[in-house]
């Protein structure tokens, strides 16, 4: 089993980018063989995505993981139009995910650790796939 490391922004152009990539080929073509991994990497620039991602982990503590994913599907769905709920969630998590970040030399999002493989931002379907392959 190959492990496919995500660190994302939920307010992320290039992160929806990489959503629909995981819906409509990747997870098609290798969702089997690999385990998928959400980091929280929000970025400064995007208002909500802090809140987002802690609602993300919220979502993943109390519900479970389905719950989470289909939380960030919503988010990177629908960029803008989903905000995060009133009520205020603990941060520690994302805490822990930024300073792993920070640690990895992670920049910008989408990052993607596959291996020794790190694809960043702006990346094919194609080359993903190739990287789970070549890490198998």
């Amino acid at each position: 089993m190959v492990t496919v490391e995500i660190f994302e922004d939920l307010q992320c152009p290039d992160c929806t980018r990489l959503q629909r990539m995981l819906e409509e080929k990747i997870l098609p073509a290798v969702g089997e063989e690999v385990e998928f991994v959400r980091r929280d990497f929000p970025l400064t620039k995007h208002p909500e995505a802090l809140s987002l991602a802690a609602e993300a982990q919220h979502l993943r503590a109390t519900e479970g993981r389905t719950a989470e994913w289909e939380w960030r599907r919503k988010c990177l769905r629908s960029i803008g139009l989903v905000h995060a709920p009133v009520a205020e969630r603990d941060h520690a998590g994302v805490d822990a995910d930024l300073a792993e970040a920070h640690a990895r030399g992670v920049a910008k999002t989408p990052t993607v650790f596959v291996g020794n493989h790190v694809l960043i931002e702006r990346f094919t379907a194609e080359e993903l796939i190739a990287a789970i392959q070549d890490s198998q």
